[in-house]
């Protein structure tokens, strides 16, 4: 029987909360939500109790002495009081539509080496500067992949930003996967307090299987509000050092193919590059050259364009350039 626990970490929505819930217990194969009230300061914890006396499928989790320990360590906890064989994930704030489980029900049930599947997310905005807001930030409508549909094989690539047509992400709203999957590849890394999701998913992706469900219409809607993180970008920013680090160190422990592992070293030389750290982004593309020294010889290719990035249009830079081209440079 397909049956899964939904995950639900609550902080700062307690007027949220309650349809989050409600979209998910009215959904058959939906066993039980697993609040994780996150030391909440706005009263959360009273409608949590609310809900987990109202209705038979939801049940309430603290952690000790009622701490807020984020959003990864909430997700944990729920991961290891789960009763059911497949998890997914629904953050207070946002809500399932009817067709959330509809894809992930018939290809995991129907093929026992997909370790998950991913869907489309749709956004829901407050009000109308939220949404220009958003736009603004060349985020999408709705969050999916384009270009084609990837082999589970080919997944990790698209999410390393290296795949040469397919392009996009997913949300972990939209995730489902086998429990017995985290014992493969670890919990949620707990000192990224954000962005430790699409850690995660880069680690699954790379490690197991995962598999494309509903790319084309939203299976879940997701709220986007003043408060929520995902419009705070400067507070993303602050970790991705420690992400793209610990990324790292996972992929080269757990000896991913080498096409990974050299897609992963090209995004670290332009996360470098971006940030402006102009000798730290050299040191990065000089190792992945080590590995692949042939695409030293590519004009206008992933060298040249991030040494651009790294140290701008500057005419130092086209001389460079123009040297390697005209003596090693090839089409």
């Amino acid at each position: 029987m397909f049956q899964i626990s939904v995950i639900t970490p609550v902080y700062n929505a307690a007027g949220m909360v309650r349809r989050a819930v409600e979209s998910a217990i009215r959904i058959d194969e939906v066993g039980e939500v697993i609040l994780i009230e996150d030391g909440s300061p706005d009263g959360a914890i009273h409608v949590c109790r609310q809900l987990e006396s109202e209705f038979e499928k939801v049940r309430m989790l603290q952690h000790p002495g009622g701490e807020n320990r984020g959003a990864g360590a909430s997700r944990n906890l729920g991961i290891r009081h789960a009763q059911f064989p497949f998890i997914a994930f629904l953050d207070a704030d946002d809500w399932y539509l009817d067709n959330r489980f509809d894809a992930d029900k018939r290809i995991l049930s129907q093929d026992p080496t997909i370790d998950g599947v991913y869907n489309a997310l749709g956004n829901h905005y407050e009000n109308e500067s939220l949404r220009q807001m958003w736009l603004d930030q060349g985020r999408p409508e709705v969050l999916t992949l384009t270009g084609g549909v990837p082999t589970p094989e080919e997944l990790p690539l698209v999410l390393l930003y290296a795949h040469p047509t397919i392009k996009g992400d997913f949300s972990t709203d939209t995730i489902t996967v086998r429990r017995e999957f985290f014992d493969r590849v670890g919990l949620f890394h707990t000192e990224l307090r954000l962005q430790q999701d699409t850690h995660m998913w880069k680690r699954m992706s790379a490690f197991g299987r995962l598999a494309a469900g509903n790319l084309a219409t939203p299976v879940v809607v997701r709220r986007v509000h003043a408060n929520n993180r995902m419009t705070q970008v400067e507070e993303h920013h602050k970790y991705m050092e420690l992400w793209w680090r610990d990324l790292g160190q996972c992929f080269r422990k757990g000896a991913v193919r080498s096409d990974i592992m050299q897609a992963y070293r090209r995004g670290y030389a332009k996360f470098r590059a971006r940030r402006g750290e102009r000798w730290k982004a050299v040191k990065a593309i000089g190792i992945w050259l080590l590995h692949e020294p042939s695409q030293l010889r590519k004009r206008y290719g992933f060298f040249d364009q991030t040494l651009r990035e790294a140290f701008g249009a500057s005419r130092t830079v086209d001389r460079v350039l123009s040297v390697k081209n005209r003596f090693i440079g090839t089409q």
